[in-house]
Protein backbone atom coordinates (compact mmCIF):
# COMPACT_ATOMS: atom_id res chain seq x y z
CA UNK A 1 0.00 0.00 0.00
CA UNK A 2 1.33 3.30 -0.92
CA UNK A 3 2.67 5.82 2.15
CA UNK A 4 0.81 8.71 3.77
CA UNK A 5 1.76 11.68 1.72
CA UNK A 6 2.47 14.67 3.92
CA UNK A 7 2.60 18.54 2.75
CA UNK A 8 2.97 21.63 4.22
CA UNK A 9 0.88 25.11 4.10
CA UNK A 10 3.65 27.86 3.38
CA UNK A 11 3.86 31.58 4.46
CA UNK A 12 2.25 33.89 2.37
CA UNK A 13 1.99 36.81 5.06
CA UNK A 14 4.78 38.65 3.76
CA UNK A 15 5.36 41.32 1.14
CA UNK A 16 8.62 39.42 -0.06
CA UNK A 17 8.64 36.23 -1.85
CA UNK A 18 11.92 34.78 -0.24
CA UNK A 19 10.50 32.98 2.74
CA UNK A 20 7.62 31.31 0.37
CA UNK A 21 9.99 30.39 -2.19
CA UNK A 22 12.41 29.17 0.25
CA UNK A 23 9.10 26.77 2.22
CA UNK A 24 8.32 25.38 -1.11
CA UNK A 25 12.35 24.58 -2.56
CA UNK A 26 13.18 23.36 1.15
CA UNK A 27 10.20 20.88 1.27
CA UNK A 28 10.72 19.49 -2.10
CA UNK A 29 14.20 19.00 -0.90
CA UNK A 30 13.52 17.61 1.67
CA UNK A 31 10.88 15.00 0.61
CA UNK A 32 7.95 16.26 1.61
CA UNK A 33 5.10 15.31 -0.95
CA UNK A 34 3.22 18.87 -1.52
CA UNK A 35 3.19 22.36 -0.42
CA UNK A 36 -0.62 24.27 0.13
CA UNK A 37 -1.74 28.15 -0.31
CA UNK A 38 -4.84 29.48 1.53
CA UNK A 39 -6.71 31.70 -1.04
CA UNK A 40 -7.81 34.76 0.85
CA UNK A 41 -7.61 38.54 -0.45
CA UNK A 42 -6.46 39.64 3.05
CA UNK A 43 -5.87 38.01 6.39
CA UNK A 44 -8.49 37.02 8.32
CA UNK A 45 -9.17 37.44 12.16
CA UNK A 46 -8.16 34.52 13.57
CA UNK A 47 -9.89 33.48 16.99
CA UNK A 48 -8.86 33.95 20.34
CA UNK A 49 -8.82 32.90 23.69
CA UNK A 50 -10.26 35.52 25.97
CA UNK A 51 -7.67 37.96 26.64
CA UNK A 52 -4.53 35.56 25.23
CA UNK A 53 -2.85 35.70 21.11
CA UNK A 54 -4.36 34.33 18.47
CA UNK A 55 -5.56 30.78 18.06
CA UNK A 56 -3.95 28.85 15.15
CA UNK A 57 -0.56 27.76 14.33
CA UNK A 58 -0.62 30.08 11.28
CA UNK A 59 -1.62 33.18 13.19
CA UNK A 60 0.07 36.45 12.74
CA UNK A 61 0.30 39.88 14.65
CA UNK A 62 -0.91 42.78 13.40
CA UNK A 63 -0.60 46.16 14.79
CA UNK A 64 -3.62 45.03 16.87
CA UNK A 65 -2.52 41.56 18.01
CA UNK A 66 -4.12 39.98 15.31
CA UNK A 67 -4.63 39.41 11.64
CA UNK A 68 -5.91 42.75 10.06
CA UNK A 69 -6.30 43.86 6.29
CA UNK A 70 -3.11 45.91 6.21
CA UNK A 71 -0.96 42.86 6.70
CA UNK A 72 0.61 41.89 3.41
CA UNK A 73 -0.55 38.51 1.92
CA UNK A 74 0.43 37.25 -1.16
CA UNK A 75 -2.35 36.10 -3.63
CA UNK A 76 -2.73 32.56 -3.97
CA UNK A 77 -2.89 32.00 -7.98
CA UNK A 78 -0.09 34.01 -9.01
CA UNK A 79 1.89 32.36 -6.14
CA UNK A 80 1.28 29.06 -7.26
CA UNK A 81 2.30 29.99 -10.68
CA UNK A 82 5.27 31.19 -9.82
CA UNK A 83 5.95 28.17 -7.27
CA UNK A 84 5.24 25.91 -10.07
CA UNK A 85 7.84 27.16 -12.22
CA UNK A 86 10.35 27.27 -9.47
CA UNK A 87 10.21 23.98 -8.63
CA UNK A 88 10.17 20.29 -10.10
CA UNK A 89 7.97 17.71 -8.89
CA UNK A 90 6.52 18.78 -5.73
CA UNK A 91 2.69 18.69 -5.76
CA UNK A 92 0.95 22.48 -5.66
CA UNK A 93 -2.49 23.29 -4.47
CA UNK A 94 -4.84 25.62 -2.59
CA UNK A 95 -6.68 24.73 0.55
CA UNK A 96 -8.78 26.34 -0.02
CA UNK A 97 -9.81 28.78 -2.92
CA UNK A 98 -13.30 29.82 -2.19
CA UNK A 99 -15.93 29.72 -4.87
CA UNK A 100 -17.10 32.76 -4.83
CA UNK A 101 -13.61 34.63 -5.45
CA UNK A 102 -13.36 33.78 -9.25
CA UNK A 103 -15.14 32.93 -11.86
CA UNK A 104 -14.97 29.50 -12.78
CA UNK A 105 -14.23 29.42 -16.03
CA UNK A 106 -11.53 32.23 -15.51
CA UNK A 107 -10.73 29.87 -12.25
CA UNK A 108 -10.27 27.36 -14.67
CA UNK A 109 -8.15 28.64 -17.21
CA UNK A 110 -5.62 29.65 -14.37
CA UNK A 111 -5.58 26.28 -13.17
CA UNK A 112 -4.87 25.02 -16.27
CA UNK A 113 -2.24 27.43 -17.46
CA UNK A 114 -0.52 26.18 -13.90
CA UNK A 115 -0.88 22.56 -15.29
CA UNK A 116 1.44 23.44 -18.54
CA UNK A 117 3.96 24.98 -16.48
CA UNK A 118 3.69 22.07 -14.04
CA UNK A 119 1.92 18.67 -15.84
CA UNK A 120 0.47 16.51 -12.91
CA UNK A 121 1.55 18.62 -10.00
CA UNK A 122 -1.73 20.98 -9.23
CA UNK A 123 -4.44 20.40 -6.77
CA UNK A 124 -7.62 23.11 -7.27
CA UNK A 125 -8.64 23.05 -3.65
CA UNK A 126 -12.37 24.71 -3.54
CA UNK A 127 -14.39 25.44 -0.85
CA UNK A 128 -17.84 27.87 -0.15
CA UNK A 129 -16.10 30.17 2.35
CA UNK A 130 -17.86 31.61 5.89
CA UNK A 131 -19.28 34.35 7.87
CA UNK A 132 -15.89 35.26 7.89
CA UNK A 133 -15.78 35.43 4.23
CA UNK A 134 -18.46 37.77 3.88
CA UNK A 135 -16.37 41.59 4.92
CA UNK A 136 -13.40 40.47 2.53
CA UNK A 137 -15.88 39.54 -0.53
CA UNK A 138 -17.92 42.91 -0.41
CA UNK A 139 -14.48 44.59 0.34
CA UNK A 140 -13.73 43.54 -3.27
CA UNK A 141 -16.89 44.41 -5.05
CA UNK A 142 -17.58 40.53 -4.74
CA UNK A 143 -21.09 38.49 -4.45
CA UNK A 144 -21.30 37.17 -1.53
CA UNK A 145 -24.32 34.12 -1.01
CA UNK A 146 -25.36 33.08 2.22
CA UNK A 147 -27.76 30.16 3.30
CA UNK A 148 -28.68 27.34 1.13
CA UNK A 149 -27.71 29.79 -1.88
CA UNK A 150 -23.70 29.60 -1.11
CA UNK A 151 -24.23 25.38 -1.06
CA UNK A 152 -25.29 25.68 -4.72
CA UNK A 153 -23.24 27.98 -5.66
CA UNK A 154 -19.91 26.16 -4.90
CA UNK A 155 -21.58 23.42 -6.59
CA UNK A 156 -22.15 25.00 -9.98
CA UNK A 157 -18.03 26.00 -9.29
CA UNK A 158 -17.57 22.56 -9.07
CA UNK A 159 -19.53 21.32 -11.67
CA UNK A 160 -18.17 23.97 -14.14
CA UNK A 161 -14.76 23.57 -13.49
CA UNK A 162 -15.43 19.51 -14.40
CA UNK A 163 -17.06 19.84 -17.38
CA UNK A 164 -14.39 22.24 -18.49
CA UNK A 165 -11.52 20.22 -17.43
CA UNK A 166 -13.40 16.80 -18.71
CA UNK A 167 -13.73 18.89 -21.91
CA UNK A 168 -9.97 19.02 -21.99
CA UNK A 169 -9.30 15.61 -21.66
CA UNK A 170 -11.82 14.55 -24.83
CA UNK A 171 -12.21 17.57 -26.93
CA UNK A 172 -15.49 16.37 -27.63
CA UNK A 173 -17.41 19.56 -27.48
CA UNK A 174 -17.63 23.00 -25.74
CA UNK A 175 -19.05 24.08 -22.46
CA UNK A 176 -21.93 25.92 -22.00
CA UNK A 177 -24.01 26.88 -18.37
CA UNK A 178 -26.41 28.90 -17.05
CA UNK A 179 -27.99 28.49 -13.63
CA UNK A 180 -28.27 31.57 -12.18
CA UNK A 181 -24.62 31.33 -10.52
CA UNK A 182 -22.37 30.82 -13.34
CA UNK A 183 -22.78 31.63 -17.17
CA UNK A 184 -20.87 30.24 -19.89
CA UNK A 185 -21.24 29.88 -23.70
CA UNK A 186 -19.25 27.13 -25.69
CA UNK A 187 -16.12 27.73 -24.09
CA UNK A 188 -13.19 25.73 -24.97
CA UNK A 189 -10.91 24.81 -22.64
CA UNK A 190 -7.35 25.76 -23.09
CA UNK A 191 -4.47 25.50 -22.94
CA UNK A 192 -4.54 22.08 -22.67
CA UNK A 193 -2.42 20.61 -19.95
CA UNK A 194 -0.53 16.71 -20.65
CA UNK A 195 -3.03 16.30 -17.06
CA UNK A 196 -5.73 18.05 -16.06
CA UNK A 197 -5.43 19.90 -12.17
CA UNK A 198 -7.02 18.06 -9.50
CA UNK A 199 -10.25 18.58 -8.19
CA UNK A 200 -10.29 18.64 -4.08
CA UNK A 201 -13.15 20.48 -2.33
CA UNK A 202 -12.87 21.16 1.60
CA UNK A 203 -15.24 21.24 4.58
CA UNK A 204 -15.99 19.53 7.30
CA UNK A 205 -19.79 19.13 6.85
CA UNK A 206 -21.14 15.43 6.12
CA UNK A 207 -23.04 17.01 3.03
CA UNK A 208 -19.54 18.98 1.84
CA UNK A 209 -17.74 14.98 2.53
CA UNK A 210 -20.53 13.28 0.41
CA UNK A 211 -20.10 16.15 -2.45
CA UNK A 212 -16.86 15.93 -2.47
CA UNK A 213 -17.04 11.88 -2.86
CA UNK A 214 -19.20 12.40 -5.89
CA UNK A 215 -17.88 15.29 -7.44
CA UNK A 216 -14.26 15.72 -7.26
CA UNK A 217 -10.95 13.92 -6.90
CA UNK A 218 -10.85 14.30 -3.35
CA UNK A 219 -11.89 15.56 0.28
CA UNK A 220 -10.15 17.87 2.53
CA UNK A 221 -11.45 18.37 6.11
CA UNK A 222 -9.25 21.21 8.31
CA UNK A 223 -8.76 20.89 12.07
CA UNK A 224 -10.78 17.95 13.30
CA UNK A 225 -10.32 14.70 15.11
CA UNK A 226 -9.48 11.65 14.13
CA UNK A 227 -13.18 9.99 15.16
CA UNK A 228 -14.74 12.60 13.27
CA UNK A 229 -12.68 12.41 10.26
CA UNK A 230 -13.05 8.41 10.05
CA UNK A 231 -17.37 9.17 9.94
CA UNK A 232 -17.10 11.96 7.06
CA UNK A 233 -14.63 9.77 5.45
CA UNK A 234 -17.18 6.93 4.92
CA UNK A 235 -19.56 9.52 3.67
CA UNK A 236 -17.07 10.90 0.75
CA UNK A 237 -15.90 7.24 -0.27
CA UNK A 238 -19.85 6.27 -0.32
CA UNK A 239 -20.14 8.94 -2.37
CA UNK A 240 -17.18 8.01 -4.99
CA UNK A 241 -18.99 5.14 -5.03
CA UNK A 242 -16.37 2.97 -6.01
CA UNK A 243 -14.29 5.91 -7.59
CA UNK A 244 -11.00 6.61 -6.22
CA UNK A 245 -11.25 9.61 -4.10
CA UNK A 246 -8.27 11.28 -1.71
CA UNK A 247 -8.89 11.48 1.73
CA UNK A 248 -6.93 14.46 3.16
CA UNK A 249 -6.57 16.09 6.87
CA UNK A 250 -4.96 19.74 7.44
CA UNK A 251 -4.56 21.50 10.58
CA UNK A 252 -2.63 23.45 12.82
CA UNK A 253 1.04 21.76 13.83
CA UNK A 254 3.70 23.42 16.32
CA UNK A 255 6.68 21.11 16.04
CA UNK A 256 9.48 21.28 18.19
CA UNK A 257 12.69 18.79 18.33
CA UNK A 258 11.91 18.44 21.67
CA UNK A 259 9.33 18.96 24.38
CA UNK A 260 10.56 22.48 25.53
CA UNK A 261 10.84 23.47 22.09
CA UNK A 262 7.66 23.03 21.04
CA UNK A 263 6.36 24.40 23.77
CA UNK A 264 8.35 27.77 22.99
CA UNK A 265 7.36 27.87 19.48
CA UNK A 266 3.64 27.38 20.83
CA UNK A 267 4.41 30.50 22.70
CA UNK A 268 0.90 31.69 24.07
CA UNK A 269 -1.11 30.34 21.53
CA UNK A 270 -3.77 28.41 22.66
CA UNK A 271 -3.15 24.85 21.81
CA UNK A 272 -7.17 23.84 21.86
CA UNK A 273 -7.12 22.16 18.12
CA UNK A 274 -3.52 22.38 17.22
CA UNK A 275 -0.74 19.26 17.12
CA UNK A 276 1.46 20.19 19.93
CA UNK A 277 5.01 18.21 20.62
CA UNK A 278 8.00 16.23 19.25
CA UNK A 279 8.34 14.54 15.91
CA UNK A 280 7.70 11.38 18.01
CA UNK A 281 4.14 13.03 18.80
CA UNK A 282 3.10 15.31 16.12
CA UNK A 283 3.33 11.60 14.15
CA UNK A 284 1.29 9.57 16.65
CA UNK A 285 -1.41 12.05 16.44
CA UNK A 286 -1.09 12.31 12.29
CA UNK A 287 -1.25 8.45 12.86
CA UNK A 288 -4.41 8.18 14.44
CA UNK A 289 -6.05 10.44 10.91
CA UNK A 290 -4.39 8.35 9.11
CA UNK A 291 -5.81 5.27 10.95
CA UNK A 292 -9.20 7.04 9.96
CA UNK A 293 -8.78 6.68 6.54
CA UNK A 294 -6.58 10.06 5.46
CA UNK A 295 -3.67 9.17 2.80
CA UNK A 296 -2.75 12.62 2.59
CA UNK A 297 -1.97 15.01 5.68
CA UNK A 298 -1.21 19.18 6.00
CA UNK A 299 0.83 20.67 8.60
CA UNK A 300 -0.31 24.04 9.13
CA UNK A 301 2.81 25.73 10.83
CA UNK A 302 3.45 28.68 12.70
CA UNK A 303 4.23 31.94 11.19
CA UNK A 304 6.64 32.79 10.42
CA UNK A 305 7.76 29.27 9.03
CA UNK A 306 11.10 27.70 10.10
CA UNK A 307 12.43 26.33 7.57
CA UNK A 308 14.52 24.10 9.94
CA UNK A 309 10.23 22.49 11.34
CA UNK A 310 9.79 21.53 7.20
CA UNK A 311 13.20 19.65 7.64
CA UNK A 312 12.13 17.68 10.74
CA UNK A 313 8.37 16.84 9.23
CA UNK A 314 10.59 15.11 6.67
CA UNK A 315 13.10 13.81 8.27
CA UNK A 316 11.48 12.84 11.51
CA UNK A 317 7.80 12.88 10.88
CA UNK A 318 6.71 11.29 7.72
CA UNK A 319 8.95 7.87 8.21
CA UNK A 320 6.76 7.49 11.30
CA UNK A 321 3.56 7.53 9.43
CA UNK A 322 2.94 4.26 7.82
CA UNK A 323 -0.01 3.73 5.26
CA UNK A 324 -3.87 4.76 5.02
CA UNK A 325 -5.55 2.82 7.31
CA UNK A 326 -2.86 1.27 9.08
Amino acid sequence: MTGIRLGVTLPQFTGHRDEVLEGARRAEAAGLDSVWLFDHLWPLPPQRKEGGAPVGASAQSGKDGGRTKEVPILEAWTTLAYLAAATRHITIGTLVTRSSLRHPAVLAKMAATAGVVAPGRIIVGIGSGDLKSRAENEAYGLPYWSGPARRRQLVSTIETLRDLFDAARTSSEAATRDDGFVRIEELWPSPRAPEAPRLWVGGNSDWVAEFAGRAADGWNAWGITAGAFAESAVRATAGAAGRPIELSWGGGVVLGSTEADALRRLGSRDPSGLVVGTPEVVAGSLRAVAGAGASHLIASLPSPVDPDCIELLATEVKPLLGSPGG
